[in-house]
């Protein structure tokens, strides 16, 4: 099975992210390469980010690409069940002045 994910898990805090992730995994099928991806805001550090978007102040919880792994393997599967991968980047927005940080990530089953 595939499961799509962009754009949502920032929209949750810390423990939130957490609990959605394991709702992912239980709808993900057992057999090995069944896989989970996306992109979300990230950042280098985990913590919160703090923007303007549309005029609207907003603080969001983002994942570095090492908490990302750790939260995958370890805490939503056991250790060594999943091959998890998270690139951190920092993408041009669609007015091109400004830059976006994005985690672009995967879990796949083994």
């Amino acid at each position: 099975s595939a499961i799509h994910s962009t754009a949502f898990f920032h929209l949750f805090k810390e423990d939130e992210q957490l609990h959605l992730a394991r709702a992912l995994a239980g709808l993900l099928s057992a057999e090995p390469g069944s896989i989970i991806l996306g992109a979300h805001t990230g950042a280098q550090e985990k913590g919160t980010v703090s923007g303007v978007y549309n005029n609207i102040e907003v603080d969001i919880f983002a994942h570095s690409p090492e908490s990302w792994v750790a939260m995958w393997d370890g805490e939503v599967f056991e250790k060594g069940m999943v091959k998890v991968e998270a690139e951190f980047r920092e993408v041009s927005t669609v007015a091109g002045s400004d830059r976006y940080p994005l985690l672009y990530w995967s879990v796949t089953k083994l």
